[in-house]
């Protein structure tokens, strides 16, 4: 596993995002490689494309589209770092600084046969909350405070998403499942830029 973070110069549409994360992994599209597990993080002035995938991208291909800076000139903001010694730390009970861009959403049948129903985003806060609460107890985790910072919705094509950005304080419960939600997300929307969840130690 691998987590990456380049600075940006322009943040376009999701979707071509989505195309440009996927061509730094060239031959490894399939259901196991999180080459479209991103996230678009603000930082101070700043934007910074964050991803978590199985194998190290070419960094060479995403810097050349849309990074703040040419490839190969210095710049200690674009990084690489292999995420498997950082996972093997995550114990039961600790505490973590946490932040989630997710799409949160409810089935709704419409006739009383349908088998799912159809999906709708949650658009108030507490609900919004709750379906947090019900993916974490999922993936061992427990909220412990959280924040919205960030409300939008994607629309691209035909495609409309509602990107809600958690951020706040969890505990952990399982730290097996919760090594799985770091590597595979939570939610809807993957490719979209929604679902990566990321951790930080707690400032005492």
């Amino acid at each position: 596993m691998y987590m990456t973070r380049i600075m940006l110069k322009r943040v376009p549409p999701p979707n071509i995002i989505h195309g440009i994360v996927a061509a730094a992994f060239p031959g490894q599209r399939n259901d196991k490689t999180n080459e479209s597990l991103w996230r678009i993080d603000k930082l101070g002035d700043d934007r910074a494309l964050i991803i978590v995938s199985t194998s190290c991208p070419d960094q060479r291909r995403i810097v050349d589209e849309i990074g703040a800076n040419r490839f190969g000139v210095e710049n200690d903001r674009n990084k690489t770092l292999d995420y498997r010694p950082f996972l093997g730390r995550i114990e039961n009970d600790q505490t973590w600084n946490f932040r989630l861009c997710a799409n949160p959403v409810e089935h709704k049948k419409q006739k009383p046969d349908d088998k799912r129903g159809k999906i709708f985003a949650l658009r108030f806060l507490p609900e919004q909350l709750e379906w947090l609460d019900r993916q974490g107890r999922k993936r061992g985790f427990i909220v412990k405070g959280c924040d919205v910072i960030g409300d939008e919705w994607k629309v691209f094509n035909k495609v409309r998403i509602r990107a809600i950005t958690f951020d706040g304080l969890l505990s952990i419960t399982d730290a097996e499942a919760f090594r799985v939600a770091l590597a595979n997300g939570i939610g809807r929307g993957k490719a979209y830029g929604c679902g990566l969840l990321t951790i930080a130690r707690v400032q005492v």
